[in-house]
């Protein structure tokens, strides 16, 4: 009797401590992201960011200092590098603050986003959606301009929705590669400079896909975004985001100009302190909270820092925004090497600018790998679980051929 009991107790241990190696592998005791938003701040930057040291909040000061060194040492064009962990910012460094691309820095402190700015154009569809002046993002792009008149309209074109334009599969032409943005053969000169204004242009134009099936990178579709929000609200997408946005955020130096129908930029051209920056992917790492206020919803957050396109092995891009999602981690993404980069898990905001120049080779997504990521006590990268799945099945296999032993023993005795 003795013996059969310890026979059960072992047979259940074989079955039960794989199980549990198998539940911790897969991730089962990893919180749900929507969890983030529960954090419990300190305070709230709304007046300004307070700093703290690292070793503080959790991270490794000789490896933010190996980062900076390298960025000195092989002179590379990085204006600011700012980290906030926890709420706090732990590094504030301006390596090269006027080196490389002219056309970066702006005035009163402020910084040139290109790029990123669609990041923050996403927002404020999201902010509008909340409101109530758009009801989602299935509806069509050209019933939201009812008083404008386009040419090429076809099903497939009428066809297009906000989705389509966030998620970059409009369908729509774009070519801001072959010419240079001084000519007007580049699309983004019309943007800035046709006399009919970029909404027209960018809609003007015949088809050249379905829209919803192919990734095209299409800054001309952010500018339609601005559009909508002009459109649905009856103001300037920078007089939204200065009601909405910016002063919840206590943001109050920016610069965001217009085409020439006074369409505020989507694409490009928005221009913001880099402590500012922080602010926008604070919002985000909340789950689009701030001060116990839902600025934007957190669905919204959730469903456009989502990996919607892979692109590479470790690139996606979701809507208006760019994903690392083997990393945990999604940002904004701006010509010359300017970022905003947020890692919920491991409560993390990171901006860099910068003024690389075509052709240097923009290292901030893989600094953000190497140092920054890495300098929080405890990380983990990805791909180093292999150990654990090896120790996995190994557990598995001589539990399994423990028990059977046990089995075949405990059978033969009984007979």
């Amino acid at each position: 009797m003795k013996f059969r009991k310890i026979t059960q107790i072992i047979m259940v241990l074989s079955i039960f401590l794989p199980t549990m190696l198998f539940l911790h592998a897969a991730g089962y005791d990893t919180p749900d992201v929507s969890s983030y938003s529960l954090r419990q701040r300190d305070y709230w930057p709304t007046l300004g960011w307070q700093n703290s040291t690292p070793s503080e909040q959790g991270m490794d000061e000789a490896t933010l200092q190996a980062m900076v060194d390298h960025i000195v040492n092989e002179d590379l064009d990085v204006h600011s590098v700012i980290i906030i962990r926890n709420g706090y910012v732990v590094l504030e460094e301006y390596p090269n603050p006027f080196q490389g691309q002219s056309r970066t820095q702006s005035y009163d402190g402020t910084h040139y986003l290109y790029s990123t700015t669609k990041s923050f154009t996403s927002c404020m569809i999201g902010i509008a959606i909340d409101k109530g002046f758009l009801d989602n993002t299935s509806q069509t792009v050209l019933s939201l301009f009812p008083d404008m008149t386009f040419a090429n309209v076809d099903e497939q074109k009428e066809r297009i929705t906000i989705d389509d334009l966030l998620t970059m599969r409009s369908g729509l032409p774009w070519d801001e590669t072959t010419a240079p943005f001084s000519s007007p053969d580049n699309d983004v000169w019309q943007v800035n400079f046709n006399s009919s204004g970029g909404v027209q242009f960018v809609l003007d134009q015949p088809m050249e896909a379905e829209p919803g099936v192919y990734f095209h990178y299409n800054t001309g579709a952010s500018h339609v975004l601005s559009g909508i929000v002009t459109e649905a609200t009856n103001m300037s997408m920078l007089e939204f985001a200065v009601e909405t946005l910016f002063t919840p955020l206590g943001i109050d130096r920016y610069f965001w100009p217009s085409d020439t129908q006074g369409v505020t930029f989507g694409g490009f051209d928005l221009q913001l302190r880099p402590l500012d920056m922080a602010k926008f992917g604070f919002l985000f790492l909340n789950n689009g909270t701030w001060d116990g206020e839902q600025i934007v919803s957190s669905n919204w957050v959730q469903n456009t820092t989502t990996t919607v396109t892979p692109l590479d092995s470790i690139r996606g891009y979701s809507r208006q925004w760019w994903t690392m999602p083997d990393y945990g981690v999604y940002h904004t993404a701006g010509l010359y090497g300017q970022y905003i980069f947020v890692a919920p898990e491991l409560d993390i905001v990171a901006v860099l600018t910068s003024g690389y120049g075509a052709n240097d080779v923009d290292e901030n997504p893989q600094m953000v790998r190497d140092y920054i990521l890495p300098a929080v006590n405890g990380y983990v990268p990805p791909g180093t679980s292999g150990s654990f799945d090896l120790v996995l099945q190994i557990a598995v296999a001589a539990s399994s051929i423990i028990a059977v032993t046990i089995i075949v023993h405990y059978v033969r005795k009984r007979r």
